[in-house]
């Protein structure tokens, strides 16, 4: 239903609506879902992914090819000031678009300085000592330029009905899934071009690290023509005060609006609020912990060179991007989000994602000795860097990567759609943009935190002690979640 600006009267198939039933119809549903915004939103988030995408797999592997001093602890320091530049961003984005009422200007801001980390990184040949620094740089200022796409999470919900909002965050996170399957297959193609490659001007060369930001290079110019050209801000004014006579003489559907925004201002439930941000802190130490020693496990356990750590993690990402997008395809299409209650989606896929530590775990009757050190290759368990070389197990590759994909493929997608969804509704109908923004702050500061943490357990200790707090983050998050089901259930029927 379309509800006009002004006090013109409303007809819907062909009957005139009354105040009443007008205001009822538009208390249900406060705003129409314009799809194609919500599309060029996801079109936006897609090409903003891509350029992390196809850097993922292969940063550890460039960071050990070109300075021998990188460690796996310097990289988790890395990892955490891209983090904490993101998060930090995020919240400067997310205010400066709640101040000018715009996502665009953010946007653009945003990815200006992703085109300056792309320039750096090429020329980072000029550099002769101490590349893990520039490199370092690269990933602060990408975060950063990251961190605008936090915008588009307030301006779903400004594109959506609260009807719609679990498919139009579907669409959001299919973007993301999309770049997962675009990034590795671009690393793939390109990894018949081994380092040092090909010079194309002196000093920088073309190969399988480099290739990828070449090609993040060309779709941020695409994204700023996106946005500059498609993307619409949506301005919700704050209306004058209500008078008695303007209740009683005029009916302005904007000024009922805003009453009906003071009102779920007032009630907002802080509690359930505060379950969704410990859940997502939660659920975010968890898949931090995979993204900073996903490659690092690969070349130190499995003792794969870096052109194969490149290749199977690509290869695998495509794989899991496609189970993913098969996921979100059926909530986009198929109307999941209505058919299956998401706070017991969420339950049923947080379970199962704890499953995956137990199963994975390195025992004895699954596991053999960790790779021992090359020289030539750089890969394998080097007891100079870590004391349980001779001690330490590593699980079944074919186990690690099969039982890893056929449950994060579809849980990860799915629980954030769900999360996503939930928290929506328990804000109810406000301006979300600050809310999210505090959501994408708090989930930074976790990926900035749990980086250092993770390598420095990997660094002491080897996998297992990992895969044993994994395995009870994710206990502590179903209790949790299962103790809030009543309340939760209230705020989404």
């Amino acid at each position: 239903m379309e509800v006009p600006m002004d006090d013109s009267p409303v007809v819907q198939n062909g009957v005139l609506l009354e105040k009443e039933e007008l205001m009822k119809k538009t208390k249900e549903d406060d705003r129409l879902t314009n799809w194609r915004l919500v599309t060029i939103a996801g079109i936006v988030s897609c090409l903003n992914a891509v350029e992390n995408s196809v850097l993922g797999i292969g940063e550890w592997p460039y960071m050990k090819e070109i300075d021998e001093n990188a460690t796996a602890q310097f990289f988790g320091l890395a990892t955490s000031a891209s983090k904490c530049g993101h998060a930090v961003f995020a919240l400067i984005f997310s205010i400066w678009s709640w101040k000018t009422h715009s996502v665009r200007i953010p946007l653009l801001a945003s990815r200006f300085i992703a085109i300056i980390a792309c320039v750096i990184y090429l020329c980072i040949e000029y550099v002769e000592n101490d590349k893990r620094y520039v490199l370092m740089s690269v990933y602060v200022l990408l975060g950063i330029a990251n961190s605008g796409g936090t915008v588009l999470r307030g301006y779903i919900t400004l594109c959506s009905s609260n009807e719609d909002r679990p498919r139009a965050f579907a669409v959001l996170g299919l973007s993301f899934i999309v770049s997962i399957i675009v990034g590795p297959t671009i690393q793939l193609l390109f990894s018949a071009f081994p380092y040092p490659g090909h010079a194309i001007f002196p000093g920088i060369r073309f190969h399988l690290y480099s290739a990828p930001i070449w090609i993040s290079f060309i779709l941020t110019i695409l994204t700023v023509f996106v946005i500059h050209f498609f993307m619409k801000d949506i301005i919700r004014e704050k209306p004058k005060k209500l008078r008695p006579s303007d209740s009683e003489s005029s009916f302005s559907m904007e000024k009922m609006r805003y009453a009906f925004q003071k009102i779920k201002k007032s009630n907002l439930d802080w509690k359930l609020i505060g379950v969704c941000f410990f859940v997502k802190m939660a659920v975010t130490f968890s898949h931090a912990t995979m993204s900073s020693i996903g490659s690092i496990l690969y070349m130190v356990q499995f003792g794969w060179d870096g052109t194969t750590t490149v290749q199977v993690g690509s290869f695998t990402m495509v794989v899991f991007g496609v189970m993913s997008s098969t996921v979100l395809l059926l909530y986009i299409f198929c109307h999941l989000g209505k058919i299956v209650p998401q706070h017991k989606m969420f339950l049923f896929c947080t379970i199962a994602f704890g499953s995956v530590y137990v199963i994975t775990y390195p025992y004895e009757f699954t596991s053999t000795p960790v790779a021992r050190y090359n020289e030539t290759t750089r890969a394998g368990c080097d007891p100079r860097e870590y004391d349980w070389c001779f001690t330490a197990l590593a699980v079944n590759p074919i186990l690690y990567i099969t039982v890893s994909l056929l449950v994060a493929g579809p849980a990860i997608p799915t629980m954030s759609t769900s999360l996503d969804t939930v928290y929506s509704r328990i804000l109810g109908n406000i301006d979300q943009s600050i809310a999210h923004g505090a959501m994408t702050v708090v989930d930074d500061v976790l990926y900035m935190i749990t980086p250092i943490f993770t390598t420095t357990m990997f660094t002491l200790y080897g996998v297992g002690p990992l895969w044993i707090i994994k395995s009870l983050v994710f206990v502590v998050i179903a209790l949790t979640w299962a103790f809030n089901f009543k309340k939760i259930e209230k705020h989404l029927y």
